[in-house]
Formats: C-alpha cells, structure tokens, sequence
C-alpha cells in the first residue's frame, strides 16, 4: 500500500529541495534527473537505488527502486514515458534504460535483506528497475 498522496506532494515540495543537497552522498540515496513528459521540464528527484545483477556473471548492472509512494508519481511516469533517465549517485552519473516493472515478492527478491523487512511490513509491491549503461562526464 503506497503512502497517501498528501504525504507524496508534502513530501515533494518540503523534503526532496533537503534531500537533493545530501542525497547522492548517502548510503543507497540517488538522484533520478528525469525529463517531464508534457513540460519537457528537467527535474531531479530523490530516491533509494539499489544495484544488483541478474546473475553473478552477468555483464549487465541494474537498479532496482521501491515505488514507497507507489506507481502514479511524477518521476515513475516521466521515466516510463521516456523509457531512460540519468542515475547519479556519489558523484557518478549514470545513463539507464530498459525500464521494467515487478511488483510483489518478483520486486522484494531484488533489494537487501532488511529492506525486503521493512518494505513488506509497509506494504509496499511495486518496483521499477532498469539497467545501468555506462557513466556520463
């Protein structure tokens, strides 16, 4: 169950600006830099990112996201739209494409241990992951 959509626009006005000064330096925060889908608008949203690989000897390095404020948010829709994004994370900037979507224990299985914890008590079941493509300058 995703969070109510007051905490969603609350949240996207009042803590992202916070977040987005200290967000690539912190642990699994990541910075999404999408381009709005009507606008054509660039934004920059906060966001927990993490890396894994389909396989342990597959070339290919994927993100995996855990939609917290569910599928119907501005980023999630932007992303689809465009099907790539820019990915930065600790001062490393990623192009991704192949955006997929999984949802319940399909999208829990890609995430950490303790985050699988954290999110089924939360009821949280959609995910977004897509695959890192090479750093940008």
């Amino acid at each position: 169950m995703p969070m109510p959509h007051w905490v969603t626009r609350t949240n996207k006005h009042l803590l992202n600006p916070v977040m987005l000064r200290v967000a690539t330096g912190i642990g699994p925060m990541a910075v999404v830099h999408h381009v709005g889908r009507r606008s054509g608008r660039e934004y920059a949203t906060p966001v927990f990112a993490f890396a894994y690989r389909d396989a342990p000897d597959s070339p290919d390095v994927r993100v995996v996201f855990a939609l917290t404020y569910g599928p119907d948010v501005d980023w999630v829709r932007n992303v689809e739209a465009a099907g790539t994004f820019v990915l930065e994370r600790r001062d490393e900037r990623y192009q991704v494409d192949d955006v997929a979507r999984f949802t319940g224990e399909d999208g829990l299985r890609l995430l950490p241990g303790w985050t699988q914890s954290l999110l089924r008590l939360a009821g949280v079941d959609e995910f977004r992951t897509g695959r890192l493509r090479r750093a940008l300058p």
